[in-house]
């Protein structure tokens, strides 16, 4: 014969306070009433109405929606309903009620009461050990591989660290088993992946972090590279701005905060230069600080020239005869005029000197500047 001793009900009118008591029962005093497992206490949280053969449970405030509602029978048999004195009649109705307080009782034997305790004894039942009203747990070796059926056992059903190495058999886990990027950097052990496992050329310039790239070549870094345009990760070292931060530098868009601090907000201009160490304290470059531009300049030294020149002058003489007849003059005397007397009469000689002077010029060599050998290749910096 079937026989109810409680009922489960959920809320799906929103506002609804009432739900019915579909059992029987001896006394409103043993109906108890359960919200979301929680035990609702008479008065405070709800009420009992009594409509002739009907009986509602009426909460004081609507339960939430999509809660459970759980309205059971917890016989009071604690005293008998009926107690027959000495010489007293006996009442049909007492005998009907002490059978059904009795019934009812046995009924409910095994059911969940409102202090979540069980009405049977604790131990061992066979294959199950009853703990407590919230502890059940299977005995050793009671479940038995031959009848479980097949995924019986889900992910949901594994207690987390349940599954330990010592019972994973050996080559149990195979690569059809893992799922992509299943296997994470916090699940593998320190040093698991060597050189051997890593395949060949599988490590790429793309596959590299950030920081070990950058302790290749860290930001900053200049590079000095052979094609008109700067290669991947690295600009063009031409002076032009840059963000402390997410910005467009030479169309490139990127974080370029870490060469900030290196540069502040303008790279380089190495367009055309050449490079000089910087000295930092050694004494041969003295009064310079880093990155500072130097004009050009050409040391102290000295230009030496020689030239020589010689003039040939035999030497001659002027010779004169001054005949002083009355003229107020003197004159030279004519070869032709062969008066020795008249010659001699005053004589004399004078001698014409010559002077030279010499001027040296140095011409000069070379262009608009001073350079060594050089080929031409374009700066670049890392950002």
């Amino acid at each position: 014969m079937t026989y109810s001793t409680e009922v489960s009900h959920t809320q799906t009118t929103t506002g609804n306070r009432d739900f019915s008591v579909t059992f029987p029962f001896l006394a409103v005093t043993d109906l108890k009433v359960q919200l979301g497992g929680v035990t609702k206490t008479v008065t405070n949280d709800y009420t009992i109405v009594q409509s002739g053969a009907n009986t509602v449970v009426n909460f004081n405030t609507a339960p939430a929606d999509n809660s459970t509602i759980r309205i059971f029978r917890d016989t009071d048999i604690d005293a008998i309903e009926a107690t027959y004195a000495a010489g007293s009649s006996i009442r049909a109705k007492d005998l009907n009620d002490n059978n059904t307080q009795l019934l009812y009782a046995a009924q409910e034997f095994g059911t969940l009461k409102d202090d979540n305790s069980v009405s049977f004894s604790l131990g061992n039942k066979g294959d199950v050990t009853v703990n407590s009203s919230s502890s059940w747990s299977l005995n050793t070796n009671s479940v038995e591989l031959a009848n479980m059926a097949d995924v019986s056992v889900g992910t949901a059903e594994l207690v987390d660290s349940c599954v330990v190495n010592s019972k994973v058999a050996a080559n149990a886990i195979q690569t059809s088993y893992i799922q992509d990027n299943a296997i994470t950097i916090a699940k593998m052990a320190d040093d698991s992946v060597s050189t051997a496992e890593v395949v060949n050329s599988s490590v790429t310039l793309a596959k590299l972090a950030t920081a070990v790239a950058n302790s290749l070549n860290p930001v900053g870094t200049v590079i000095w590279y052979a094609g008109s345009a700067a290669p991947a990760g690295y600009l063009k070292a031409n002076g032009d701005s840059i963000a402390n931060g997410s910005g467009t530098t030479q169309g490139i868009t990127a974080n370029f905060s870490e060469l900030y601090a290196v540069v502040g907000s303008t790279l380089p201009d190495l367009r055309g230069e050449f490079i000089r160490g910087w000295d930092d304290g050694k004494g041969t470059d003295s009064g310079r600080s880093i990155k500072s531009t130097q004009s050009g300049q050409n040391a102290q030294h000295n230009h030496t020239a020689s030239s020589s020149s010689s003039v040939t002058d035999p030497g001659h003489t002027h010779t004169y005869v001054d005949v002083y007849a009355g003229y107020t003059n003197y004159r030279p005397w004519p070869a032709s005029n062969n008066d020795a007397a008249a010659r001699d009469a005053d004589t004399g000689s004078s001698t014409t000197g010559i002077s030279v002077s010499t001027t040296t010029t140095i011409a000069n060599q070379g262009g608009n500047e001073s350079r060594p050998r050089n080929v031409a290749l374009l700066a670049c910096i890392k950002y």
